[in-house]
């Protein structure tokens, strides 16, 4: 049994550039002792959690963050910021080609260990008061594995690579008793691991990986729309009195135009033996867990 020690220092720095706008920088050193081990077949996505050993070194990263935030419209009501972020990770894991991840004593002998890096830019504007509110947040970023023995040693892009996060969520007081509101959400597709080749050994269609390339496509993009009402309940009792409790109904649809968001994709053949010389059928299916519009309804009492 090994146990490791590492510092975490962090550094803050704001300059405040005038009453409504400043400047953040930070730097942070993180010790994580629990690995991620993120499974990227397409029929399978799986996580998977290991701690740290003696052949398995915790993960150590250091993260830069510069960022600007400003308040401006009338009495302030709008508020923006753009940030910049840079982490570099060291032993960071990942399973080789073939790897067995389930019920496996000796999982440390299907993992490598390599360098990650992480970077992007996020954007946040909120309007803060009114009938009308809501904010809209927007990533740009990447997330990036290089293990030696692994897609040829080059840079892939992690499981939550998401080049491209979008959200929206707006709120609208329609009355009194009424008020809405409308989220939604944009996320790039999945990276996942597709097989390049085929082969026929048999009478069997075997797939395989010929250039030992890993999470070489991506998912559909995922994106969902949700629409809520709120009732508030009545509070003057028919006396004229304030009532002391009080209660609301929340009316709800959520995936309001049915996307099929997919969770993985399959591939099925007509037949599992295939004369040679015969060309190879196959079809890609796509598993959505949640593919339907589903409405909701629910009654809240405070006492």
């Amino acid at each position: 049994m090994i146990s490791y020690q590492n510092l975490e220092p962090r550094l803050s720095i704001k300059a405040e550039l005038n009453d409504a706008s400043s400047i953040k920088a930070s730097f942070t050193r993180m010790a994580q002792y629990v690995h991620l081990i993120s499974n990227t077949t397409a029929s399978n996505p799986l996580d998977l959690w290991t701690p740290s050993t003696n052949n398995i070194k915790p993960e150590l990263g250091n993260q830069y963050v510069l960022g600007y935030f400003r308040d401006f419209g009338k009495d302030k009501m709008f508020e923006f910021s753009v940030e910049a972020y840079y982490r570099a990770t060291q032993n960071q894991i990942d399973y080789i080609d073939g790897a067995v991840l389930l019920i496996n004593e000796f999982l440390e002998g299907d993992l490598l260990s390599g360098i990650g890096r992480a970077y992007g830019l996020e954007f946040y504007l909120q309007k803060k008061v009114g009938r009308f509110t809501g904010w809209a947040a927007y990533t740009l970023a990447r997330t990036e594995l290089k293990v030696g023995g692994i897609n040829n040693g080059n840079w892939y892009p992690t499981r939550y690579d998401q080049t491209h996060n979008l959200k929206i969520s707006s709120f609208y007081d329609i009355n009194k008793r009424w008020s809405a509101s409308v989220n939604f959400t944009f996320v790039s597709g999945t990276p996942t691991t597709f097989f390049t080749s085929r082969s026929i050994q048999q009478g069997l269609l075997i797939p395989y990986n010929a250039y030992n390339s890993r999470n070489n496509v991506r998912l559909p993009d995922f994106h969902r729309l949700d629409v809520s009402f709120r009732l508030e309940g009545k509070t003057i009792k028919k006396n004229g009195n304030p009532r002391k409790n009080s209660d609301y109904w929340v009316f709800g649809v959520y995936n309001l135009y049915g996307r099929r968001n997919p969770f993985s994709i399959y591939f099925t053949q007509g037949s599992e033996r295939v004369a040679a010389g015969s060309p190879i059928n196959s079809e890609a299916r796509q598993l959505a867990i949640i593919g339907t519009i589903i409405p909701s309804v629910s009654y809240n009492f405070k006492f």
